[in-house]
């Protein structure tokens, strides 16, 4: 069985306002195969101004709001190209038309990270290392000034004197 298909990477097309975002914009793959399509997003965004449309890759030299390198997420675009036809030969193989749910669930399945190390050690972050990730990737994602910084500080402060040990648990609505 040969399945035809196709996959090609873009960025996502979204407005605001009317008008087209070409900044920080996330880069989906797409897959068409049999009258079906399923998109990914991938774990990267990227400026319009920066994306080869043609390549379908991110320009040479170029880097994200995050300082990743056009290397690191062209590396990731490959290899998830790549995943998903190793997909598509192991459902041919077993002479299956994979549906898009068994396709989502086969390639989201395969891109999980594994550390070595999280049998050993299990560590569940605390809620103040979540909020202060929080903090400092939507910081750098959004482009927050000092005072929004200065605004979250005095948040997690009036937090923290509140209840030093909470956790998401007492953030949950009891009813």
């Amino acid at each position: 069985m040969n399945i035809k298909r196709n996959i090609i990477f873009a960025l996502e097309s979204r407005k605001k306002k009317g008008v087209a975002i070409t900044e920080n914009v996330p880069i989906r793959m797409r897959v068409n195969y049999s009258g079906q399509r399923i998109e990914f997003t991938m774990p990267y965004r990227i400026d319009a101004a920066k994306w080869d449309a043609t390549k379908q890759r991110v320009k040479n030299g170029c880097t994200n709001k995050l300082k990743v390198s056009a290397s690191e997420i062209n590396a990731e675009l490959t290899r998830s190209y790549t995943l998903i036809q190793d997909n598509f030969k192991e459902f041919e193989l077993q002479e299956l038309m994979p549906t898009t749910e068994q396709l989502k669930d086969v390639y989201t399945s395969r891109t999980k990270v594994e550390d070595p190390k999280s049998e050993d050690l299990i560590h569940q972050k605390t809620f103040w290392e979540i909020y202060d990730e929080f903090t400092e990737e939507n910081g750098k994602l959004n482009d927050w000034t000092k005072a929004t910084f200065e605004k979250f500080t005095a948040q997690r402060n009036y937090l923290h004197d509140f209840n030093p040990i909470i956790s998401f648990d007492d953030l949950q609505r009891k009813v």
